[in-house]
């Protein structure tokens, strides 16, 4: 978990680079705006904040407030397509908020792109200017991820929607991470050159996410569209689309449509490719 303590002579144990521990009162202090919707519950470890939620959905969604379940450490985090969210103590942030849309959402499958433009709203207001996205949800920085979305949702009886938001974010990861993932990552430390404070950054979130999810049930996508382009890593980009069992398509990406898919300007003309086990590679 890249925690380090030393024996020091006359002093005994210490502990070096100790992290700050997550506080609903130093959350609540962060942030510029009472956090009074949310209701943030604290723990030491679970297996996955969206898994906690998912099993405690009842007791949850009767609450008035919206839920927030923060965890020091996930031992089985999700991310999307089954893979493993790999996070260590005191080098990550891993949470999740339980959000109720009290009416049917036209195209609820653009969620997670909406999400992304709430998350490099925040890493802009941190001074990381380079923060893109690549679709559907991924959050890079010099082409490496560092923060991603894990989107869960059911209709309820009345035709509202429950929508389980997971949210992770690379701090400071613990040496052997990278090594474990198949894919490019980094994390804020590596980024800035400087710790960040988790308490601080998911103040400014929650508060983002009152926002954004907000407009986004009343507005829908559209209003989100032109932001989330400017920040696509890909946008007017050559690229090699990798769909489950089919032969790669390449491309030129045009945009995104209202419902989230993407647009691609192929040798067969312009397609559309809809949110699912997609995989999104810049050609070399």
């Amino acid at each position: 978990m890249d925690i380090h303590i030393l024996q020091v002579r006359g002093l005994g144990l210490c502990w070096l680079r100790p992290f700050e521990w997550i506080s609903e009162s130093k959350i609540r202090s962060y942030s510029n705006v009472p956090l009074l919707n949310y209701n943030i519950a604290i723990f030491d470890i679970l297996d996955s904040t969206n898994s906690y939620l998912l099993r405690n959905k009842s007791y949850y969604i009767a609450d008035e407030r919206t839920p927030v379940v923060v965890t020091e450490l996930q031992s089985c985090g999700r991310g999307t397509h089954n893979r493993v969210w790999y996070s260590n103590l005191g080098g990550s942030l891993t949470f999740s908020i339980l959000w109720r849309f009290e009416r049917s959402i036209k195209h609820l499958s653009s969620l997670s792109l909406v999400l992304g433009v709430c998350l490099v709203r925040v890493f802009q207001n941190l001074s990381l200017d380079k923060v893109q996205l690549k679709w559907p949800n991924d959050v890079l920085y010099n082409k490496r991820k560092f923060a991603g979305i894990l989107i869960e949702c059911s209709t309820n009886s009345d035709g509202s929607i429950t929508a389980i938001i997971g949210i992770g974010v690379n701090l400071k990861l613990a040496s052997h991470i990278p090594d474990s993932i198949n894919y490019s990552v980094t994390d804020l430390y590596h980024i800035s050159g400087k710790f960040h404070s988790r308490n601080r950054i998911l103040a400014l979130l929650l508060s983002e996410l009152d926002s954004v999810l907000q407009a986004f049930e009343n507005e829908g996508f559209s209003i989100f569209r032109n932001e989330w382009e400017s920040f696509h890593a890909y946008q007017g980009q050559n690229v090699v689309l990798h769909l489950p069992d089919q032969c790669p398509i390449e491309g030129i990406v045009e945009g995104v449509e209202d419902d989230g898919t993407l647009f691609l300007i192929t040798s067969s003309g312009r397609q559309q490719f809809a949110i699912g086990e997609i995989s999104l590679r810049v050609l070399v």
